[in-house]
C-alpha cells in the first residue's frame, strides 16, 4: 500500500505539472527558460510511477514510525493546484513587495542597457531601464509610449493618476519583481487590477523643487491579460 501509495502521488504531481504547462498556467509560476525541464521533470515522475506501481517486489520497511498521514500531506499541493483557479501575482502583491506611487521599481543590469530601438516597441521593463539609466525627465519628453500592464493604485494618489504594471521574473514567482510607470488621464483612473493599454507621450511634471516623467495618456483601453502575464 505504501509503495502503491508512493506512486500514485509521483503520477499525481508529474500529471499536474502536465497539465499546468499543457493550460499555460505553469507561466503563472516560473520562467520560460524552466519549462522544458519541468516537462522533463514531469514525465519522469509517471515512468517512476508507472515503474513502482507494477513492481512485484515486496517493499523494505525502513523506519516502523512513519507517520500515515505523510501521503495525505504531500497530496494537498496537488490537490490545491486543482481545486484553486490558477492566477499570476496580484496589485496586491505588488503593494507588499515596495511597488508604491513615489518609486519605478529597479531594474538589474543597467549598464547592458542600449537605447537603441524605437521607443514604441518598449515594454515596461525597457522603460524603467530607460529612466534610471538616463533619469533626466526632459531628455524623454515627447517620446511615444505604448504599453500593456495591470493598473495599480494607492492612497497616494489622485483621480487621474495611475501606475502601469507588470511583474519581472527571474526565476520563479517567489523572485518576482513589481515595476511600473506612472500614468496621467484625462479621465478617473481604470480599476486597480485592470489590464489596459496604455497610448500616450512622456511629459515632465513639477512637484515641488523636484521634476520627474510622468506618462500623459491619449487612450487607456481594456486589454485582455497577456497569456504570458509577467516580462523577463
Amino acid at each position: 500500500m505504501r509503495r502503491l501509495a508512493a506512486a500514485g502521488l509521483a503520477f499525481a504531481y508529474g500529471l499536474y505539472l502536465l497539465y499546468a504547462f499543457g493550460t499555460g498556467s505553469l507561466y503563472f509560476y516560473i520562467h520560460p527558460l524552466y519549462m522544458l525541464p519541468t516537462v522533463g521533470a514531469a514525465a519522469v515522475l509517471l515512468v517512476l510511477a508507472l515503474l513502482a506501481a507494477t513492481d512485484r517486489h515486496p517493499a523494505s520497511e525502513t523506519s516502523e514510525g512513519r507517520s500515515r498521514l505523510a501521503p495525505f500531506v504531500l497530496a494537498l499541493p496537488v490537490a490545491l493546484g486543482v481545486l484553486l483557479p490558477p492566477q499570476p501575482l496580484s496589485p496586491l502583491t505588488a503593494a507588499q513587495r515596495g511597488l508604491g506611487s513615489a518609486s519605478l521599481g529597479p531594474v538589474e543590469h543597467l549598464p547592458d542597457f542600449v537605447l537603441s530601438r524605437p521607443t514604441e516597441s518598449y515594454d515596461i521593463k525597457d522603460w524603467v531601464k530607460a529612466l534610471q539609466a538616463d533619469p533626466e525627465p526632459g531628455r524623454h519628453a515627447g517620446k511615444r509610449v505604448q504599453v500593456i500592464g495591470f493598473v495599480y493604485r494607492d492612497a497616494r494618489l489622485p483621480p487621474d493618476r495611475f501606475l502601469v504594471a507588470r511583474f519581472v521574473l527571474k526565476c520563479c514567482a517567489v523572485d518576482a519583481q513589481p515595476v511600473g510607470l506612472p500614468v496621467r488621464t484625462s479621465t478617473t483612473a481604470p480599476e486597480p487590477g485592470t489590464w489596459v493599454t496604455v497610448d500616450g507621450a512622456w511629459e515632465v511634471e513639477t512637484v515641488g523643487d523636484r521634476r520627474q516623467s510622468l506618462i500623459v495618456a491619449s487612450a487607456v483601453t481594456a486589454a485582455p491579460r497577456p497569456a504570458q502575464p509577467y516580462l523577463y
